[in-house]
């Protein structure tokens, strides 16, 4: 897995990174945790992100006390089934699912050594590497972790890496002859490889680097051009002919959809899903989008037939409400099969939001609203449901509470303003409401009609 940088990512994960920074400054290590976690399972492969999220995860883990630490380790057997059945089929889902724990307490073995077997499978040895060392901080005379994190140096070809540990533990056991035949072991191989990287051309190490790009495009969602992903599906079609393979499946899925060719994109993701023990929420989502940009195509026709033709606005609006429905039932469905995951009660309240269902969005954002990651959204996202209901007190309660907590000035924060500002107007509190529109006005002068809302209330933009 080709590692990252800040500069290699679009800029709503930098977003959340700048964010993470910020509560860092402040040492408010759970903020701090829950926007680097963002970033590390949006991009596993960024490096400086991910140890980022490990020291602030240090730093907290310092922190807790009393039942806390039992409680993580608690939330990690009941994860563990998840993430074994994961690392088998979708191993970086697994390594998500293992970041979402360690997220609660750092100094957890199992999920450490999940993290480890997950990592291997999906190829990535520097998150092995990165879990062990963290397991050899916290058990610093465990020998097996040691040996294991040679093992990892060793296949991701860092021989002198490798030799280094087996120096260390024939430091520390002189008597050993195992250890010490080990290290003698190490430094042939250290040598060799050395030896070996002289001699290796300059060609054979630029083999297939083409299509290792377009597979980092497709991976991270960059890449738009259909003849590369047909180039993509070619190489793909004949590995899976090869040798079966889920992962591949879904690499497969990922270039139909660059090309638009929706059904068979599906039949790929369904055959994966079909394969799992359990509903995959991931891969459940990525089944959805699918079949809704199929969709979609159906509805953008009626939308140029009805805007000819209103006989045709009955059609368009049996069919938007096809797919509202269909996205309640799946975000239902994923939603029922793990309570208690916040991120899918976030999303199937923004969608009952979306259906004007408002006192069920406002369930499941309450809910949602227990993480940390999602608290500010929810927050927002209920104070806007709330004014729909005209429940305009509780409205600017829900926006200020989640203004609290967000940092950047950006269309988010500037969309829960401008709700708290129409709130005001609705209580008759004309003179806070004309500051919260200036204020807007004052950072986007063009954001929706706080120009023309703030002369209503008499006052200058």
């Amino acid at each position: 897995m080709k590692e990252k940088t800040l500069k290699d990512v679009h800029a709503g994960i930098r977003e959340f990174y700048n964010r993470a920074v910020d509560f860092e400054r402040k040492e408010n290590w759970e903020f701090a945790i829950s926007c680097m976690l963002e970033v590390t399972l949006r991009v596993p492969a960024f490096t400086e992100a991910r140890q980022k999220l490990r020291s602030y995860e240090k730093q907290y883990t310092k922190t807790i006390k009393g039942i806390a630490p039992f409680l993580a380790q608690v939330k990690g057997y009941l994860a563990l089934p998840k993430i074994k059945k994961l690392t088998a089929s979708a191993p970086l889902d697994a390594i998500g699912e293992c970041e979402k724990v360690l997220a609660f307490n750092l100094n957890n073995p199992l999920i450490l050594q999940s993290l480890v077997d997950a990592a291997i499978k999906a190829d990535a040895m520097n998150i092995a590497i990165e879990a062990l060392q963290v397991m050899h901080d916290y058990q610093p005379d465990n020998v097996p972790i040691l040996r294991k994190l040679a093992s990892c140096y060793r296949s991701d070809g860092q021989a002198q890496e490798a030799l280094k540990v087996f120096q260390y533990l024939a430091s520390k056991n002189p008597k050993d002859k195992k250890i010490q035949s080990e290290l003698r072991e190490a430094s042939a191989f250290a040598t060799q490889q050395k030896a070996a990287w002289e001699k290796e051309s300059l060609a054979t190490r630029g083999k297939s680097v083409k299509d290792d790009a377009l597979t980092i495009q497709l991976a991270e969602g960059t890449l738009r051009d259909a003849d590369h992903a047909r180039t993509l599906i070619k190489l793909y079609t004949k590995e899976l002919a090869e040798k079966d393979s889920d992962e591949m499946r879904k690499k497969l899925a990922e270039a139909y959809i660059v090309t638009g060719d929706y059904d068979k994109a599906i039949e790929n993701l369904e055959i994966v899903a079909g394969n799992l023990p359990a509903i995959d929420p991931t891969l459940d989502k990525q089944i959805e989008r699918t079949y809704l940009a199929k969709y979609n195509l159906i509805v953008d026709e009626l939308r140029k037939k009805a805007a000819a033709d209103p006989a045709m606005e009955e059609n368009l609006k049996e069919a938007e409400n096809f797919l509202l429905e269909f996205r309640i039932e799946r975000a239902e469905r994923r939603s029922q099969a793990y309570p208690a995951e916040a991120s899918l009660h976030f999303d199937l309240g923004a969608i009952y939001a979306d259906a004007k269902r408002y006192e069920d969005a406002a369930r499941e954002l309450q809910e949602a609203a227990k993480s940390p990651q999602r608290r500010t959204q929810s927050l927002a996202l209920m104070g806007r449901c709330a004014y729909e209901q005209c429940q305009y007190e509780e409205t600017v309660r829900l926006c200020e509470e989640a203004l609290s907590e967000m940092v950047r000035m950006d269309r988010h924060k500037f969309a829960v303003m401008y709700d708290r500002a129409s709130a005001f107007v609705k209580l008759g509190r004309n003179d806070e409401a004309l500051a919260a529109f200036q204020e807007i006005y004052r950072n986007n002068a063009r954001f929706k009609d706080v120009a023309e809302r703030i002369k209503a209330l008499g006052g200058e933009a």
